[in-house]
């Protein structure tokens, strides 16, 4: 009997861990001890080396092996998606607080549009023009592998393997979050550091600035959640030295922001 058979437990939803108090230090001078809790934040990375087994269940990149029994294909102007990328996030052992409600993610794009996304995805009424589009589910039960058309995507399905929970620190674009980077050296310590991977949670490794939810005013508060690097592995290279970012509204869940950067 397949592994994969067992999985199907729905689980995805952890306890929620809450962090401790951080005083408003943001225009005091920091102590290095200050500086890393205002600063720090967990991530879990993902490495996608190995060729996708036949577990359907499993994370992977370039390709998308679940879906709802009532879901097509998606499609842009009648074009199928490529599949970007499925994310177990019941095997996942950190998961930020803004995706705890879910199990599984899957992410599609456009092959011409790949560094121009759609800026924000619908999952309750998807977009048929839309660039990308990603799926969020709440359980694992009732999933079925889906018919996929002819998407004439180049990539090779990679086996994503979890890695454990870091701490993750923001850049100079992301750092003025937490602190005035006019007065403090957030670069001054070995420790403050970026993960750049693809990743759940920590702080978006931006190469050109912080994404553009961060300074368009919206009526939504934007949770940061995922980076898509590039993964070579796999085949993709659409990025150059960036990658891709994906954030969730507080107010409506149901919309998703994302953002590309590219050198």
């Amino acid at each position: 009997m397949f592994g994969w058979l067992k999985k199907l437990t729905g689980g995805g939803v952890q306890e929620a861990v809450t962090p401790p108090p951080v005083p408003d230090l943001t225009h005091e001078a920091l102590s290095e001890d200050d500086l890393r809790l205002v600063l720090e934040r967990p991530c879990t990375p993902i490495v996608f080396n190995k060729p996708a087994n036949i577990d359907p269940f499993a994370s992977m990149f370039g390709a998308v092996r679940l879906s709802r029994s009532d879901e097509a294909w998606p499609m842009c102007h009648d074009v199928p998606l490529w599949p970007l990328c499925q994310l177990n996030l019941s095997q996942a052992p950190f998961v930020p607080d803004a995706l705890r409600d879910l199990a599984l993610v899957t992410i599609f794009i456009s092959d011409k549009d790949a560094i121009a996304p759609t800026q924000i995805i619908n999952t309750v009424d998807p977009d048929p023009t839309a660039t990308w589009a990603l799926r969020a589910y709440p359980t694992l039960e009732a999933l079925t592998i889906p018919k996929v058309p002819l998407h004439k995507s180049p990539l090779s399905p990679r086996l994503g393997e979890w890695g454990n929970q870091n701490a993750d620190y923001p850049n100079h674009d992301m750092a003025g979050d937490v602190v005035d980077t006019r007065d403090v050296d957030v670069y001054a310590y070995d420790w403050s550091q970026t993960v750049q991977q693809t990743k759940l949670g920590g702080w978006p490794g931006t190469v050109q600035s912080e994404p553009w939810w961060n300074y368009k005013k919206m009526d939504d508060t934007w949770d940061f959640v995922i980076q898509i690097e590039n993964e070579p592995k796999a085949g993709w290279n659409g990025w150059g030295d960036g990658a891709a970012y994906i954030a969730r509204s507080r107010e409506r869940p149901h919309l998703w922001a994302i953002d590309v950067q590219f050198t």
